[in-house]
């Protein structure tokens, strides 16, 4: 059976995720949070109809008033829930997991994703349900909202390239870049038709580098399933590592407003940390999750968060969750002024990076811990970071959505990171076997 965590209910349909599992969730958030008002929306996968039909027949049956947003991404029923005051929200999605996963993503007010106590520790509520619900079929605000926010730049004449995956873009993210002025060229944009691996950062993406390419894009963005994830690729045609593209959106509001605080998660590059430093920017360094960071950027009132692992950049006066077409904006306005990607860039000291996981029960993460426990320099904000140098680090801990534990390593050189990987791959196989 999957488990809510912080990144919401995910599992493989049919294995471990049936529709007992979505009835028993759903009313359980209806129930313990009082939720008279919700949105919903859904990704593409060829499974999201049927969990959305189970979705709507228990928010009916627990007198919710409906606002059905249809295929939409992610962020846009966040930006709804928040901009309509509404008391929840349910996204039908597994994010970047393969297509035989999907799951279920829980928001509420004031717009953010849900943590697992929130829901777990409600009181047994004896009621009948009452049937008397209602739905309506409407547009979320997020389009609009997302044009009126980038109004006064100006994008016209620039060339971009879009993978959009078959996921919920596929409906209307090549909409919003024509509107703001951009030609705009795309690949993968029949909806629910997976050509590629859904989570962009996993996939090569060369129909995407041939499309940006072919016809001399400035820039080209690929997304997941429910297009909060972003990968960023230069006129070149070759992808930039994850970190930068939070570095976009650093810099993009540190040009536009200034920046004095930002939550990032602790398996963010050094670039990010050093340019952060140079900005004289507060660092508060998160757990790995949207939700963790997301609590760190409201606790600590930080203007901008992300994970750099994924790209995952979170700005809270416009959503409080990861945006994908918000970044791919924001890093638009900025090729548009400093002319390329890459000059953007030009002032932060790159690293190498070598990510991998270790297919596992993340519950053997414990048999890994027992033995780093009693070695010096050792940091638990999440799982096992270890500072090798001040130019090099491993992280080491278990998924919040896989059966694996993830396995992070940066060093200044290719050389030095995938030696690092190696060692410590060999050293946990070792401990689990």
């Amino acid at each position: 059976m999957a488990e809510l965590t912080v990144s919401g209910l995910r599992g493989i349909i049919s294995e471990n995720l049936n529709n007992s599992d979505i009835i028993n969730v759903i009313q359980k958030f209806v129930q313990s949070l009082e939720i008279k008002t919700c949105a919903i929306g859904r990704d593409t996968r060829n499974t999201s109809n049927m969990i959305h039909q189970a979705v709507i027949s228990v928010l009916l049956a627990e007198n919710c008033e409906i606002q059905d947003l249809g295929i939409t991404s992610t962020p846009s029923v966040f930006r709804h829930v928040k901009m309509n005051n509404l008391d929840g929200g349910v996204i039908i999605t597994s994010s970047h997991n393969p297509k035989e996963w999907n799951g279920l993503k829980l928001i509420i007010k004031p717009g953010r994703i849900i943590k697992p106590n929130e829901l777990n520790e409600r009181k047994e509520i004896i009621k009948k349900d009452s049937f008397l619900g209602t739905i309506s079929e409407i547009k979320s605000c997020y389009y609009s909202d997302i044009i009126k926010q980038f109004k006064d730049e100006k994008f016209t004449g620039l060339k971009v390239g879009i993978d959009l995956g078959g996921g919920a873009g596929s409906v209307f993210v090549k909409e919003i870049f024509t509107k703001l002025g951009c030609e705009v060229y795309a690949v993968n944009e029949h909806s629910g038709i997976f050509n590629r691996i859904i989570d962009p950062v996993e996939d090569p993406l060369e129909e995407l580098s041939n499309l940006v390419l072919r016809n001399k894009c400035d820039i080209g963005f690929a997304f997941d399933a429910d297009v909060d994830r972003l990968v960023i690729m230069n006129e070149k045609g070759v992808k930039i590592q994850p970190d930068f593209s939070l570095l976009a959106g650093i810099k993009y509001i540190e040009q536009k407003k200034g920046l004095k605080k930002a939550a990032i998660s602790i398996d963010s590059s050094l670039s990010i940390i050093q340019y952060l430093n140079k900005i004289q920017c507060k660092i508060i360094t998160t757990k790995v999750g949207e939700g963790n960071v997301l609590d760190e950027i409201i606790n600590e009132k930080c203007e901008l968060g992300g994970e750099g692992s994924s790209g995952g950049f979170i700005y809270p006066e416009f959503n409080l969750c990861r945006d994908g077409i918000l970044l791919a904006l924001m890093t638009t306005y900025l090729v548009k002024k400093f002319n390329s990607l890459n000059n953007i860039f030009s002032d932060i000291e790159k690293f190498n990076q070598n990510r991998t996981k270790i297919k596992t029960d993340p519950k053997n993460f414990k048999i890994i811990k027992e033995y780093f426990s009693a070695k010096k320099g050792i940091i638990l904000i999440d799982g096992i970071k270890i500072k090798k140098t001040n130019e090099s680090w491993v992280l080491i801990r278990p998924s919040n959505t896989e059966k694996c534990i993830r396995l992070s390593a940066e060093a200044k050189s290719k050389n030095e990171v995938n030696k690092l990987i190696e060692e410590y791959v060999q050293l946990i196989n070792k401990l689990l076997n």
